[in-house]
């Protein structure tokens, strides 16, 4: 068990909805990895929900990792992890029991964190429930300052809802900073609010010593003659896997030994098996399923090009800047984006990647032809491993830390300045 850190180090509680059972299970492991960038300099600890199975409380990488239980009996947990809390919402009725003791077992749990730890800063991922959590927790007392990390399904969420922007201004008015992953889910959330969020554009970060240093990373022996094209990512609708799958025909039709490799889970997997049949494209279509971080990174040093096709779903909601994006300009992957909400800040066409029109899969067919088609000397490979260093985990989180620094700044500042004055 790793020894406590000095007291002079910052102490930071994260809380979040998704975080890793296991270090690289195949969970979206984001904020895992800004967690594990952070403990390099500040004392650490996660808040996540409990699942079966999850230690209650373990280090992992420097980090204290506390998982709070929410619903009775443990085994019927399951409005966290699986296919995510959206799709688990729809899909079971126990599941919609159990909103609100999570988010009483969370703010509890948060509560109880700030006391027995001394917490200075709760940074919260998600406005719901963990922005709401925390703003429960702080109070009007201010126990901590409270940061929040936006992501874009919580506000597409909040837009929905008829007590929404009510909610939102609630959290908002008990948080001191806010970063937003998007261009587009900053503006939301001003739109959400009624008056500017001032949040601050911060993507996701990028592993670069994994996917863009360890030269010990061997690629992936492809399965198609002709190499492959690769998804990674959650089976969901706003991942538009659909219309990659509807422009594989015009591919195949120019370069018919290719073929396409889907890596993920998801609500969708067997509507997406179903349209690879109704294509008749099966022979060109391999999914394998979950895969750790490692694997991807064989996968991604081996594939043709890499896609990130999201859409604005059917209920108005899209990603951020996906981390896949980053993770395969990292690798030196040639990236084919949908120029919607967060993508475009991060991935410029034919300068670092490709862009196409969201839902269009003759326009994806056609970027994806010509990525294939871009010599290497064209600089687009070396653009995008530039702009990816930028992402490195380790600068996105000092300029957390830098955030993190200044409020405690100001919050000593103001102790002191009471202290002198009461004198």
């Amino acid at each position: 068990v790793p020894q406590p850190k000095g007291t002079l180090m910052m102490r930071v509680l994260i809380s979040a909805s998704t975080f890793p059972i296991k270090r690289d299970d195949g969970t979206p492991r984001f904020v895992y990895d800004l967690a594990e960038a952070l403990s390099r300099r500040c004392e650490v600890t996660v808040l996540a929900p409990d699942a079966p199975g999850a230690a209650r409380q373990e280090w992992m990488a420097g980090m204290d990792v506390r998982r709070f239980t929410y619903f009775r009996p443990r085994r019927w947990q399951s409005l966290a992890y699986g296919h995510g809390m959206r799709d688990n919402l729809r899909g079971s009725f126990r599941c919609k029991l159990q909103p609100l003791p999570f988010v009483w077992a969370q703010s509890r749990a948060t509560r109880s964190l700030v006391r027995q730890k001394g917490i200075q800063v709760v940074n919260s991922h998600w406005m719901i429930p963990q922005g709401l959590t925390a703003a429960w927790a702080r109070g009007p007392a201010k126990r901590f300052h409270h940061v929040l990390s936006v992501h874009a399904a919580d506000v597409y969420m909040l837009q929905k809802l008829s007590f929404g922007p009510a909610l939102a201004r609630f959290i908002h008015k008990r948080t001191d900073f806010v970063f937003a992953d998007g261009s587009h889910v900053r503006d939301s959330l001003d739109r959400l609010l009624g008056y500017p969020s001032e949040a601050v554009l911060q993507p996701n970060g990028v592993q670069i010593d994994l996917f863009g240093g360890n030269g010990n990373v061997e690629p992936i022996e492809t399965p198609f003659r002709d190499g492959h094209l690769l998804f990674f990512g959650r089976f969901s609708e706003k991942k538009g896997v659909t219309y990659l799958l509807r422009a594989m025909p015009k591919i195949l039709e120019r370069h018919p030994g290719i073929g396409l490799v889907l890596i993920g889970y998801g609500a969708l997997e067997g509507e997406l098996r179903s349209e690879v049949s109704r294509l008749a494209i099966g022979q060109s279509v391999k999914f394998v399923g979950r895969q750790p971080h490692t694997e991807i990174v064989r996968y991604l040093r081996g594939c043709r090009a890499a896609m990130v096709p999201s859409i604005i779903d059917r209920y108005g909601e899209t990603e951020g800047m996906p981390t896949v994006g980053l993770e395969a300009m990292a690798a030196g992957t040639k990236g084919i984006g949908s120029a919607v909400d967060g993508i475009p800040d991060v991935i410029r066409h034919r300068e670092n990647g490709w862009l196409c029109r969201q839902k269009d899969p003759d326009d994806l067919a056609e970027k994806i032809l010509d990525a294939l088609a871009d010599p290497p000397t064209s600089g687009i490979i070396q653009n995008a491993v530039d702009t990816a260093a930028r992402f490195d985990w380790p600068k996105v989180a000092a300029r957390y830390v830098e955030v993190f620094e200044r409020l405690a700044g100001q919050s000593g500042a103001a102790a002191h300045e009471a202290s002198v004055m009461s004198h």
